[in-house]
């Protein structure tokens, strides 16, 4: 599809700083990638507004242009999704830039979801791995499990966030989860990069794989 038109969609503000270099192959690989954020139209009290309470259950963690990581309320936020993707259905392809579960919530033709996309891949690979999972935060722990156990695997979840980085904070719960019995480490957040993945799997004895990277590969592949 040569003249596909890409929206590459954060739930925070774009450009992501972090992403650039990723966009940017994809763009020298002749794709037509636009970015656009959720909160790109947002002041700083609208989004405040969209930090989670405490009978919030499903967090949402992202970065802002200044660099800032945010926690957002899935629920608040979700239309304000719903909004932002309505604007680009002209776009060949939409990629959410989240791995929560948005499956049955969010319903456009054109729109790849993450989620989707690696539980689907994960269980082409086995369908009985026992999964070590890192997220951004440790309050993300039950909808994280919840959303792989749905998909009928075993899981182990761990926190360490992409946007305060600490390589060896990551390589400490990723350990630890393999001496737990994990056979796999995802790193579940589009915020992990290939040089984070990097710089921990030769020191783990199970493969490492990270949403971003095989995303942007499967977007690749498909335009």
């Amino acid at each position: 599809m040569e003249n596909s038109k890409i929206a590459i969609v954060t739930i925070g503000q774009a450009p992501r700083k972090d992403m650039a270099e990723d966009i940017q192959q994809l763009r020298q690989g002749g794709l037509h990638v636009h970015e656009f954020g959720v909160l790109d139209s947002l002041s700083p009290s609208e989004i405040a507004a969209l930090s989670p309470s405490q009978e919030d259950n499903d967090v949402l963690v992202t970065l802002l242009t200044n660099g800032q990581q945010v926690r957002l309320s899935k629920a608040k936020l979700m239309p304000h999704i719903q909004q932002c993707l309505h604007d680009l259905h002209d776009f060949t392809w939409i990629l959410l830039m989240c791995t929560g579960d948005f499956a049955n919530k969010l319903s456009f033709k054109n729109l790849l979801l993450p989620d989707r996309m690696m539980t689907n891949l994960v269980k082409g690979l086995h369908t009985e791995l026992a999964i070590g999972l890192i997220g951004p935060e440790p309050e993300q722990q039950i909808t994280v499990e919840e959303k792989w156990q749905n998909a009928h695997f075993d899981v182990i979840f761990s926190a360490s966030s992409p946007y305060r980085f600490n390589a060896l904070d990551l390589l400490a719960k990723a350990q630890q989860l393999e001496y737990d019995g994990a056979d796999l480490l995802i790193l579940d957040c589009m915020g992990y990069s290939t040089p984070m993945k990097n710089m921990i799997k030769h020191q783990l004895n199970i493969p490492v794989i990270v949403p971003r990277e095989a995303v942007f590969t499967i977007l690749k592949a498909i335009c």
